[in-house]
C-alpha cells in the first residue's frame, strides 16, 4: 500500500539522530510498502551549524520543508503553521504519489496536519502517540482541546502503552479505535555481547560499576536526580563508579557545571548523541540501565536495554511498569532520591545470578514483526474507511 507518514520527530540534516524508532518503522515498512515520509525542520533549527559529526542518510522519500512558527506563542494553533509549511512538500509528492492512508506521529501538531493531509487525499488517517502528547500536553487547556478534535477526527489511534490508551480513552477515544503496539527494536544491532569487550570498547575497567543514562537532557527527562543520585554513589563506590550519559539537550551546559560542583567530573561522562551501534556497546558496558524521567510512554532506551540483556532501574511512571520484569528490573516512585540511590545499589551489587531464573514478561518486538503489526492495523483502518464508502455509494 501507499503511505504518507507526518512527523517532526524523524532524522532530519539538522539532527540526524532523533526519532530513531521512527526511522526504524518506516525503514521496516519500506521492505513491503511505498512510504513518503515529510519530516518538517523546525526553522531555529536551521538557524543552527550542522555538527562536524553529523551524518544524515536521506532517502529520495522523505521531504523536510522548514517548520515556521512564532516561538512559545499560539501554541494551540501550530498545527495552522503546520500545515502551511508542509503544503509545498505535499504539493509535490501529489504529483506522483497517492496515499491509500496517512500517519501522523505527535497528535498536535503533527496529527493534525495528517488529518488535512487525509482529508486533501481522501484517504484514512491513523494517528500515533508516543507519550507526553497524551500526557503532558493536555494539561493545557487550549491543548487538550486541541488534541480531543485530533482524537475525534483520526480513523484509529495507535499508541505505545495501556497507560497511554487509558489517557485517549479518558480523552474521549473510543476503546474499540485504539491499538496497543509496543514498539521494536533492531535486533541486529541490540543483542547482548561480552561486556568485557564492551567495556574495552568504552574504556571502562572490567571491575568498575557502570551505569548507563540515556535520553534528552531535558526537564521531563530529570537528569538532576540522577547526578544527586550519583554523589551517594561515589560515597560508596569511589572511583569505580562511572556513568556513561548518552544524549544532549538544553540542560547539558547545566549539568557540566552540576558535575563538576558536586564532585563528579572523574566519574561521569556525557557521551553526546550516538549512533544506535554505539549505544548498543554502551548499553553492553553497564551493570544497570537508569532512567530518572517524571514523564514517559514506554522509553525506547528501556526496550533496548531489555534487547541487550541489561536490566534496569526506571522511575514507575507511564508504561514502564509494563516492560518491568519483577525480579530483574527494579522500578522507583518519581523523583525519589532514597529510592533511586538504593535501588541501583541493590541492583549493582546483587545482579541475577541465573537469568534463566527470571525469565523476562516482556521482550521487545524485532523491527519487521513491528511492521506487520502496524500493517495489520493500517489494513483495518482500510477495511473500514472502504465499507464505508461502499455504503455511501
Amino acid at each position: 500500500m501507499n503511505i504518507l507518514y507526518i512527523a517532526t520527530t524523524y532524522p532530519t540534516p539538522t539532527s540526524p539522530r532523533q526519532g530513531m524508532f521512527n526511522r526504524n518503522l518506516v525503514d521496516a515498512l519500506r521492505q513491503r510498502h511505498d512510504v513518503r515520509v515529510i519530516a518538517p525542520v523546525p526553522w531555529v533549527q536551521r538557524l543552527r551549524p550542522l555538527g562536524s559529526g553529523s551524518v544524515h542518510h536521506q532517502s529520495p522519500h522523505d521531504f523536510h520543508p522548514t517548520y515556521v512558527y512564532p516561538p512559545k506563542l499560539m501554541r494551540s494553533r501550530y498545527d495552522d503553521f503546520y500545515w502551511q509549511s508542509i503544503l509545498p512538500a505535499l504539493k509535490q509528492i501529489e504529483a506522483s504519489f497517492t496515499p491509500d492512508l496517512v500517519m501522523g506521529y505527535w497528535l498536535h501538531p503533527d496529527g493534525r496536519a495528517a488529518e488535512r493531509a487525509a482529508l486533501h487525499f481522501k484517504s484514512p488517517c491513523v494517528v500515533f502517540s508516543g507519550g507526553s502528547d497524551l500526557r503532558l500536553l493536555p494539561r493545557n487547556s487550549a491543548r487538550r482541546h486541541a488534541i480531543r478534535k485530533v482524537l475525534a477526527d483520526a480513523d484509529r489511534l495507535v499508541v505505545v502503552s495501556r497507560d497511554l490508551a487509558a489517557r485517549a480513552i479518558n480523552l474521549g477515544m473510543p476503546a474499540d479505535k485504539i491499538d496497543v503496539v509496543y514498539r521494536g527494536v533492531d535486533q541486529h544491532c541490540f543483542h547482548p555481547r561480552p561486556r568485557r569487550d564492551a567495556r574495552a570498547a568504552c574504556g571502562l575497567p572490567d571491575d568498575g560499576i557502570a551505569l548507563m543514562w540515556s535520553g534528552r537532557l531535558e526537564p521531563v527527562k530529570n537528569p538532576t536526580l540522577l547526578f544527586r543520585a550519583a554523589q551517594r554513589w561515589r560515597q560508596r563506590w569511589g572511583d569505580r563508579l562511572k556513568i556513561m550519559i548518552a544524549g544532549d539537550g538544553s540542560m547539558r551546559k547545566d549539568l557540566i557545571k552540576l558535575r563538576s560542583q558536586l564532585n563528579l567530573d572523574s566519574c561521569v561522562r556525557f557521551e553526546g548523541n550516538l549512533s544506535q551501534q554505539e549505544l548498543a556497546v554502551r548499553y553492553n558496558a553497564a551493570d544497570v540501565m537508569v532512567l530518572t524521567s517524571h514523564s514517559e510512554g514506554v522509553p525506547n532506551v528501556l526496550l533496548e536495554s531489555i534487547a541487550c540483556d541489561v536490566p534496569f532501574v526506571a522511575t514507575d511512571v507511564g508504561g514502564v511498569s509494563e516492560i518491568a520484569t519483577p525480579g530483574i528490573d527494579r522500578l522507583v516512585p518519581d523523583n525519589d532520591l532514597d529510592r533511586l540511590v538504593d535501588a541501583v545499589v541493590r541492583q549493582a551489587e546483587q545482579p541475577v545470578e541465573s537469568p534463566s531464573q527470571f525469565p523476562r514478561a516482556f521482550v521487545p518486538d524485532g523491527l519487521p514483526q513491528m511492521a506487520a503489526r502496524f500493517e495489520a492495523v493500517f489494513r483495518r483502518t482500510l477495511a473500514v474507511w472502504n465499507s464505508k464508502l461502499g455504503k455511501a455509494g
